[in-house]
Order: C-alpha cells, then structure tokens, then sequence
C-alpha cells in the first residue's frame, strides 16, 4: 500500500541508488552540513588531480568540489557517515561512488591516487561505531594513499584565535561531533607534531601551511619561509591581509575579543602558526621521484582568485570565474609585499604621543599623495591600514575594490580622515582631542589639518561611498545598509567598533562611557559649587551695599550723586 505522504511516495517511486555502498555504523536522523566552496582549498585539490586518478573524498565537503572533480574525469569515492547525506549525494552526484559509515568500517585496502580530507578528522567518527582516536584515523587516511598518490588534509588548531575568541555557551553540546574526545585525546596539537606524525606513517611532506582565520574556509595560508619570520618585508602586507580576513570572518559574530588585535600580536611576535586556525598539509607516498611539489610561501584566496606571494613577487594561480562590479565598485585583487610600515601604525603613533604638528604634516603627506584632481584606482579607496610607508613613498599594499569611475580627491581626502577617526574612538586609542562629542567632530578637525573645512554634504558623501564599500563586500541587503549606516552616525567616545562586536570591546566601550560620565559629573559638580560660590559673594556684597545705605554717610553721599547729576544736567 502506498502512503498518502508525498515525500515517502517519491521515495518508493525513486530508482535505487547503484552508487551507494553501505559500510556499516551509518547515522541515520543525522546531517551534516558543509560548509561553502574555498577558493584555495580546491586550487590545491584541482592540482593534485586529473583524468583517470583516484579520489578518496573523507568527510562532509562541499558539492561543488566534488561535481568539479568528477567532471575533470577523476574516478570519485566520497565517504560520509549520515546515510541521509550519502542518499543525497549519490541522487546528485550518479558519477560518483558514495560509501555511508563510520571511517573505520570503510575498506581502504585499494588505496588512492588522492586522499582528501579538508574537513578535519572531526567528523569522520560515526556515533553507531567504535570511535577512533584522531592518531587512528590519520592513520587510516595515510593508508589510503597508494604510492606516489597525495593526501591533503586540514587539521584544527584548538588553540587558535577562532577558538579563543569563541563566544557561544553550549557549543559543546551543540557541536556536530559532541562525543568526540576532544581536548583530552592525544591528537597532534602543533603543526611539527602533525608533519612528524604524518611523516612517521610513511608519508612525504611536500608543503605545510598555517590556515587563517578557520580551517573550514581559509583565506590565507602562510607556510614556507614567511611562517614565523618577522624580518620579512612582507610582513606589513601580511597584516593587513590577514586583518581584511578576521573581518570578513567574524564580521556581526559575537566574539570574546576583536581577534585581529590578536593575530596582529602574533604577527608581530612571529607566533602566527601557534595561533593558526589550523594546518594545511600537501604530503605524498615514496613512488614518484617526478611529481611536483606544491610549495609556496603565502597563498591567497577568494572569489577574485587565487594568488601565490614568493621572494620575486605574486603571481595568479587561479582567475576569478565571475569578476564582478557591484554599485560602481570594481573588484581587484592588489598585492604588493613590499618593504615598509603600514600608514596606521604611523598614525596611531602620533595621536599616542600627541604629535599634532606630526599629524598635521603626515595628513597633508597623503594630501599630496592623492593629489588635486580625481582619483582612480585602489588609491581611491584604500584606507591607512591598507597603505605602506616605503623607501618610495606611500603604496597601496592590498585592495579589493576600485571605483569604476574616479572620485573627487575631496570625498577621498575626507572618508579616509573620517574612518580613521572612527578607529580612533571605536578601538579606544588616545589622541590629542579625546573630549571630541562624535567621529564628525574628530573628522572636521583632521581635515582641517589638512587646511580644508568639512561640509555636512561632504561627510554625508563620505559616509555613502563607506556603505558602498562595505555593501559590496559583505553583500548587505538594504536593512543592512540601513542598521550600517545607523551605526556609523552614532560614532562617539564610548561606542564599540562596529563590524566584529567583541565582549573586551563592549566592556572596554562601557568603561569609557562611565569614564565621559564621570567626567561630566565632576564638571557638573564643579560648575555648581562655582555658581554657589558666586552667589554667595554676590549676597555678601548686597548684605554690605545695604548696611551702607542705611547709614548717614551713605544717605549723604547718595544725595550727594543725586544733586550732582541733577547739576550735570
């Protein structure tokens, strides 16, 4: 009998799935979800693979990484332990063979041309099956690998920033893999005990990454002769490269603290592999002498493409599929890893010291920098943190974004003065000015540094071309422009930054609020006994005005005037 449910209908009606292989330990009122498609992660993977190759995919990864795979002519297996994910996969994906099942009840004695496994080791365990150490299971994913094949594998650091800046009581319980070890199994926790381990299994490590700022979706890969190496001139680059990550990131994600003061700490101190989301690994079986090695010192990735910094300079990897221009805004990709300081730094120097004549000649530096006449190019709207002070002058060391037309020197001049104001009280740092009422006002005197008076016209502009930006990198709908907006006018000393909403931040924001309030309390106070004082002063001198008058000297000497003008007139 058929039931009257459509969707149980449907299932009856449906084909059998030829593709599917049921290994045993499945989880079946299970799903997990994976995350979008990375740019870098299937660059790497797309080298790695080929007509005729075997693939091993281990693990929830994105649709579109597979079905390119597939399409590239390589012979797919994907390993996934909900059957409700492997039904659907093997509907979408009829190229494909799909095994559902706990990892270690999966065959591997074949072994592959490539093993991927970008998602970790985390959600390879099945909760119907015996659960596997993660040294067990990065075993089994090493012995999968026939020789000459490639594993390539991300491994989470549990004590990187995004776990430490982690904001989200009951995660553990609400985690995908909440009875997993965790924290007490013995598993790799630094990028050396993972490559060591690795390498103890029989495998050659051709490249190791640190992952920035989550291993799920990478943005930068730092490895090679730039990890950890603070003399490096690319090193002002980096930071601002990796700052526009955390941005994009944790952008309207509660957070403990902003994690881009922490990753620039660790820049700084050359401890960013300690504090990686976590470890890309490109290793491979002894059996090809000739295979390429895929070794780079940064890797950069997002849908602008894929590009590789080395000693001599970047190069593009991967293109852009889609290049987009979005409200007048063209999408670029500026690279420059050159020797310098970043422009900020310089800037938030002087305001420490209360440098104004500093200030005042840095402020007209980048006037004649931009120039008189409109301005073009990631220049347009680049802001401090993204420009260096080098040997040559001031350049533009990572962009995203250009105008498509060029903007007036003025509006560029004045948005780049006001979003440094806005980091300036958003991030708490001292300057000459701190009773300042709002970022306008802090505006206003930048610019007029710069011998130019500022127009409310003219900060209007500035703030538009700001939710322009930002609209077009965080694809905000017209409620998100509005909340934005809103959010930047009410800039003023106490308020928390505006794009990552870090509980430090909050706090440190409510401690400056209650210092302003005390301030105008004690000045309240203040200016009270001052007009007290002063009345009774006032009174004082009434008191003896009075008692003077009602003498006789003071009758004559009223009297006295009275004839005297009366005389005079």
């Amino acid at each position: 009998m058929i039931p009257d449910r459509p969707d149980m209908a449907a299932a009856l009606a449906a084909p059998p799935l030829t593709n599917l292989v049921r290994a045993g330990g499945e989880m079946f009122n299970w799903s997990d979800p994976a995350g979008p498609r990375n740019a870098l992660l299937g660059h790497l993977v797309a080298e790695s693979s080929g007509p005729g190759r075997t693939v091993l995919i281990a693990g929830p990864h994105p649709a579109g990484l597979v079905a390119a795979l597939a399409a590239g002519g390589a012979e797919v297996t994907w390993a996934l332990r909900s059957l409700a994910d492997a039904e659907r996969a093997a509907g979408a994906h009829p190229a494909v063979t799909v095994i559902s099942g706990a990892f270690g009840k999966i065959d591997l004695t074949s072994g592959y041309d490539l093993v991927v496994a970008t998602d970790g080791v985390r959600r390879l365990n099945s909760a119907e099956g015996e659960q596997l150490s993660a040294v067990e299971l990065l075993d089994r994913l090493a012995g999968a690998v026939r020789p000459g094949g490639t594993l390539i594998l991300m491994h989470d650091n549990q004590l990187g920033v995004h776990h430490t800046v982690r904001l989200d009581p009951g995660s553990r319980f609400r985690d995908d893999a909440a009875w997993y070890p965790g924290e007490a199994d013995a598993s790799p926790a630094a990028r050396a005990q993972l490559t060591a381990h690795l390498a103890g299994a029989g495998l050659v490590i051709d490249a190791d990454y640190a992952a920035f700022p989550e291993p799920g979706a990478p943005a930068v890969l730092i490895g090679g002769d730039a990890l950890g190496d603070v003399t490096s001139p690319a090193r002002p680059w980096l930071a601002t490269v990796l700052a526009q990550a955390y941005t994009t990131a944790f952008r309207g994600r509660p957070v403990l603290s902003d994690p881009r003061k922490l990753i620039s700490r660790a820049l700084r101190a050359g401890a960013e592999d300690t504090v990686a989301g976590g470890w890309l690994v490109v290793a491979h079986a002894p059996g090809d002498e000739d295979r390429p090695r895929h070794r780079h010192d940064v890797l950069v990735g997002d849908v602008n493409g894929v590009y590789a910094v080395e000693a001599d300079g970047p190069r593009m990897l991967a293109p852009a599929e889609d290049p987009r221009e979005v409200q007048g805004l063209r999408r670029v990709e500026v690279i420059r890893p050159v020797a310098g300081r970043q422009w900020e730094e310089r800037l938030l120097e002087l305001c420490a010291a209360a440098d104004v004549r500093g200030l005042r000649q840095e402020i007209a530096r980048y006037e004649s920098w931009l120039g008189s006449g409109p301005v073009g190019g990631p220049e347009a709207l680049a802001d401090f943190s993204s420009i260096g002070i080098t040997g040559d002058g001031p350049v533009v060391l990572s962009a995203r974004w250009e105008p498509a037309e060029p903007l007036p020197a003025q509006l560029v001049l004045v948005r780049t003065l006001w979003q440094f104001a806005v980091r300036l009280i958003t991030w708490g740092r001292p300057h000459p000015w701190p009773i300042t009422a709002s970022a306008a006002d802090l505006a206003a005197i930048l610019v007029g540094m710069a011998g130019r008076s500022l127009t409310d016209e003219e900060l209007r502009a500035a703030i538009d071309l700001q939710l322009t930006i930002d609209g077009a990198e965080f694809d905000l709908d017209q409620a998100g422009l509005q909340a934005q907006r809103l959010a930047l006018l009410a800039v003023r000393p106490g308020t928390a930054p505006v794009d990552v909403t870090g509980y430090h931040e909050l706090t440190e924001a409510l401690w400056r609020q209650r210092y302003e309030a005390s301030h105008l309390l004690a000045m309240m106070e203040w200016n009270e006994q001052m007009i007290q004082s002063r009345d009774a002063a006032l009174s004082r001198m009434d008191w003896e005005l009075q008692l003077l008058r009602r003498g006789w000297g003071a009758r004559g000497l009223m009297l006295a005037k009275r004839a005297y003008k009366k005389v005079k007139k």
